[in-house]
């Protein structure tokens, strides 16, 4: 059974233990001393950090991040390569999503590279849409927002 948990510190050596792996999935590697640094404060950086389980195994994250009152970031989206394919990553968002709708936020903003082509088809299933560079990132070449507005019922 999986399951999702608000991060917590004690979390912290299984979430670079995950982080690191999933990078290295992906063909990137993870620097939690340097361009990642921001992993060492969650509480600071992020409004949430979610992990997701299986049975005592974490294997998945998604975060939030605040950019302005109105509008959030969907930040580290990452799910062991074994497990994806599943719906655990469209679940792992989803829970930013609801979340940031809850709180308020009108736009969710994220950033990613081309060459994560499943993580974009996923982006666009969810709702986002293609958008200018809104931060400073210079390794991502996708961005993406979408509406957290609830449609208008008439």
């Amino acid at each position: 059974m999986f399951e999702i948990k608000p991060y917590g510190e004690d979390m912290k050596r299984e979430l670079f233990e995950l982080t690191a792996k999933c990078f290295e999935q992906c063909g990137k590697v993870f620097e939690p001393d340097g361009r990642h640094a921001f992993y060492n404060d969650i509480p600071h950086n992020f409004v949430q950090l979610w992990c997701m389980f299986d049975g005592e195994t974490m294997i998945g994250t998604v975060g939030l991040k605040r950019l302005s009152d109105d509008s959030c970031e969907l930040k580290a989206l990452y799910l062991e390569q074994k497990y994806q394919g599943r719906g655990l990553g469209r679940r792992l968002a989803q829970t930013a999503i609801d979340f940031a709708r809850k709180k308020g936020y009108a736009e969710m903003y994220l950033d990613c590279m081309s060459s994560s082509v499943n993580a974009v088809a996923l982006y666009e299933r969810l709702g986002f849409h293609k958008a200018a560079k809104y931060n400073k990132n210079n390794f991502a070449d996708i961005f993406m927002k979408m509406s957290l507005q609830q449609p208008q019922t008439l």
